[in-house]
């Protein structure tokens, strides 16, 4: 499995993307920034979209994405989401005021956006991946992805704070390769990650001993554009004593 970093930063800002994951060239986990990351022509073979929940930073080029489903494609991109977070997407962006509603343009049955809504800790296969929702703990109803491919496997926290439901259903995966996990405050933050629901490195740390695997490999991402450098250096700590990488826009990472 090859997954291509579009954009891992909690905002944007300068040569910063917010949060885009590309996996094998076909499934997008969240949309915070694709259409400056890739080709019109790789945007346009993106056939289904998987969203974590429904803030801005990661939802933000969908509108882009499906514009040009509309011009391009002749199968409509699929939007995979919790309930909550299709209602939102549906509600305050498709909205036909914010943004044109293209999951009934030109009509239902031509449009190039369908909706598929996903029942948290239910297995739903994508393509050739079985893809796991799972609660986590954010100021929102949303959901990490395990994403298996048969082959191996990965984790994704999307945006959380202190969770266990997580942890306690990638724990025993006996396929799990990697885990993408939030940072998105420096230490000296801890109460604004609270509120926000977030984490810090000690908080990361605190999370990955739940997971008690050392054969699992663990990638940070989501730095607040404003605290990268510190946070990057509190992470860089800790790479002494976990298996952990601070995640860049443009990298790819084989599983």
């Amino acid at each position: 499995m090859r997954i291509s970093i579009l954009g891992c930063s909690g905002g944007r800002g300068k040569n910063l993307r917010p949060s885009a994951f590309l996996i094998d060239g076909e499934i997008l986990l969240d949309a915070g920034a694709v259409t400056e990351a890739l080709t019109i022509k790789r945007c346009a073979a993106i056939d289904h979209i998987l969203v974590t929940h429904s803030h801005i930073d990661h939802i933000s080029d969908l509108p882009f994405l499906a514009q040009l489903a509309f011009n391009v494609r002749k199968k409509p991109i699929i939007l995979y989401s919790i309930k909550e977070t299709n209602e939102k997407i549906s509600e305050h962006m498709f909205n036909g005021h914010i943004y044109p509603d293209l999951s009934v343009l030109p009509n239902k049955k031509l449009a190039k956006l369908t909706y598929k809504i996903l029942k948290p800790m239910e297995r739903t296969k994508v393509s050739s991946y079985n893809i796991l929702p799972i609660p986590v703990n954010h100021t929102v109803p949303a959901v990490g992805y395990l994403i298996d491919d048969g082959e191996t496997a990965f984790a994704f926290t999307g945006d959380t704070y202190l969770t266990n439901l997580f942890w306690e259903t990638i724990q025993g995966h006996e396929r799990l390769h990697t885990v993408i996990i939030e940072a998105s405050f420096p230490n000296r933050l801890e109460k604004e990650a609270r509120i926000t629901g977030h984490l810090t490195p000690n908080l990361l740390v605190k999370e990955i001993e739940k997971l008690n695997r050392r054969d699992v490999k663990i990638l940070a991402t989501h730095i607040m554009p404003l605290y990268r450098k510190e946070v990057i250096e509190e992470l860089r700590d800790l790479s002494k004593k976990l298996p952990l990488k601070v995640l860049k826009d443009n990298m790819d990472i084989r599983l």
